[in-house]
């Protein structure tokens, strides 16, 4: 049932950004200025509408690649709170852009991607849990060029967006540090599994206590 939301989600929200980008594409108009554009009373639109606004399809199938992996990422790894968490990022990563980042049209789910690393590789160092490690493991390893996104060094590129999203994925995986992750539920399932032999009950992994059952008469 995640996996089935996690899909229909990552799918509906990646057809939404191609299905702008076709309409411009058809139309021959531009999207850009319902981007971020920091400071100004209209940009304000931009923190909701930006990560679905492209600058061409080159752009657009990047991040379409990225974020189709890292958000079925988080709805598999994370699912009690990963609709929540990317809702979250949007908001706070584009707000932080409309105030900090350079007056300019600031387009893109290159931030929101950048977020859902984050997020997915500190929630790993935060619980420090062995399982929750290894997501933490695969992020690096997948993702380790993004790190030179996070200063300028390319011009047209929203280096602050990657930033502020970065920086909010921090924020909201120590925030939730104590969250349920795929990894520890199985870890606590093994546990409970290992100590609920019949007459015993495992209490929060605390204590036990043992409890009497009276033999059923079968001829009654």
């Amino acid at each position: 049932m995640t996996i089935n939301k996690g899909a229909k989600i990552t799918l509906l929200l990646i057809a939404v950004a191609w299905l702008l980008k076709s309409i411009e594409w058809s139309l021959g108009v531009d999207l850009f200025h319902f981007g971020i554009y920091p400071r100004n009373r209209l940009g304000i639109f931009g923190i909701f509408l930006h990560p679905f606004i492209h600058g061409g399809f080159k752009h657009l199938f990047s991040n379409t690649v990225s974020f189709a992996i890292l958000c079925f990422s988080l709805y598999f790894f994370i699912p009690k709170i990963a609709s929540k968490v990317l809702r979250q990022l949007t908001l706070y990563t584009g707000i932080m852009v409309w105030l900090f980042a350079r007056p300019s049209f600031h387009i893109g789910a290159s931030g929101v991607i950048y977020g859902i690393a984050s997020f997915l590789f500190f929630i790993g160092i935060f619980q420090k849990n062995p399982g929750s490690l290894i997501i933490s493991l695969c992020i690096a390893v997948l993702n380790h060029g993004m790190l030179v996104g996070l200063v300028p060094n390319e011009e047209g590129i929203s280096w602050e967006s990657h930033l502020s999203g970065f920086i909010v994925g921090c924020v909201l995986a120590y925030y939730y540090r104590h969250v349920e992750t795929e990894f520890s539920r199985k870890k606590i399932l093994e546990v409970e599994d290992d100590f609920s032999f019949e007459g015993y009950r495992n209490l929060e992994n605390k204590g036990f206590k043992y409890n009497y059952k009276e033999k059923e008469d079968s001829q009654r």
